[in-house]
């Protein structure tokens, strides 16, 4: 007896150290992963009431957002995926613009889901799931391609792409460039409080990958809350262009935008945003001046000046804010035959250099 339990001993022994020793190893050597979604669909990254307004009449903006209440973010995208192991275990979710899966972007969880915010829009994306014993195939879904692409970005409201639109020439404006928000620290206080919180942080500086910070608060009376540096940290050059803001927007505030546009005209200084309190008045000014210069249809344009009213911006932007403003009317009056001619020459009148207008339109159309 004592020799035949000897021999089943010895036999265990040697069956674990060809197997690896645990049966539950063996087993989860043969695990897979099967994706779930999204799989070969179109996803939209607007919300539900955000789709109705940019669907609909501009008039009807105030049955979805009054800029009283945070609506701006987008709708975020739930990735699935189902896994047969017998063990718990950790994920790696890749995301990538390449299906050879290149210069993915990586994120971990021990759940058979994650949620992922600001992919671009219109825009084809593959992805895999992967454990230490198993790898999913490539995936593939794309976004929808409805401007604006509308951000996440923790402890900022109204945070927008200015890029992923279609000019009247056929070209889409490149995204990932210039951005546009409200502020990332408390506004007319003597003294610096941070709004933006880390996660929002992170967002702007792995994901977004900013670089230049224009901020065009007032310097005086601490409506900039008194900083010099971005809160974003030193790797973030902070430039600020104190920009009046209840007054003539355009006649009052020429040489500030000169200067905007003497950033926007260097290519060292992307990606980069522009702010200014809740991003509506003094950045919808220079957003619009913008995509008008690129050759975005007027149409769209208003929307993006109403869409700000999904922000919590202190109170209802209504489209005759724009439409009654002095930068509108100069546009509409100075000499062209399309909008984007007329910004142009509005610009250059302004006193904007005709080469930065050239190097902006190059480097977000080419």
């Amino acid at each position: 007896m004592k020799k035949t339990t000897s021999f089943m001993l010895c036999v265990l022994i040697l069956i674990c150290m060809f197997t690896g020793c645990s049966g539950k190893q063996n087993a989860d050597g043969n695990a897979s992963i099967q994706a779930l979604a999204p799989v070969d669909e179109t996803v939209s990254m607007h919300t539900f009431s955000q789709k109705a307004f940019l669907s609909g009449p501009d008039s009807l903006i105030g049955m979805y957002a009054y800029g009283q209440e945070e609506k701006s973010r987008p709708k975020p995208i739930e990735f699935e995926w189902e896994y047969n192991g017998t063990e718990h275990t950790q994920f790696t979710l890749n995301i990538s613009e390449k299906e050879d899966m290149t210069n993915a972007v990586s994120y971990t969880t021990d759940q058979t889901e994650y949620t992922v915010y600001n992919l671009k829009i219109g825009t084809d994306y593959y992805w895999t799931v992967s454990t230490e014993n198993a790898t999913s195939d490539v995936s593939s879904f794309t976004t929808n391609s409805e401007a604006p692409r509308n951000l996440y970005i923790d402890g900022i409201t109204n945070a927008r792409d200015l890029g992923g639109r279609e000019t009247e020439s056929g070209t889409v404006t490149k995204q990932g460039m210039i951005f546009r928000c409200g502020r990332l620290n408390e506004s007319n206080v003597p003294y610096v409080n941070i709004e933006i919180t880390e996660d929002g942080k992170r967002t702007m500086l792995e994901d977004l990958g900013i670089k230049t910070e224009i901020d065009v608060r007032l310097a005086y009376d601490s409506e900039n809350g008194g900083i010099t540096e971005s809160p974003l940290g030193n790797t973030v050059s902070y430039i600020n262009c104190p920009m009046e803001w209840d007054g003539e927007m355009l006649g009052d505030n020429k040489e500030q935008i000169v200067k905007v546009f003497s950033i926007l005209a260097d290519e060292n200084h992307y990606p980069l945003f522009i702010h200014c309190n809740i991003g509506t008045d003094r950045t919808g000014m220079l957003s619009f001046m913008i995509n008008a210069l690129l050759g975005v249809p007027e149409e769209e344009l208003y929307k993006d000046f109403l869409f700000s009213n999904f922000g919590n911006i202190g109170g209802k932007r209504p489209l005759e804010n724009l439409l009654k403003s002095d930068y509108y009317k100069a546009i509409e009056q100075a000499e062209g035959d399309t909008l984007s001619e007329k910004t142009y020459n509005c610009l250059v009148e302004t006193g904007v250099a005709g080469e930065d207008l050239d190097a902006l339109i190059r480097i977000m159309t080419a």
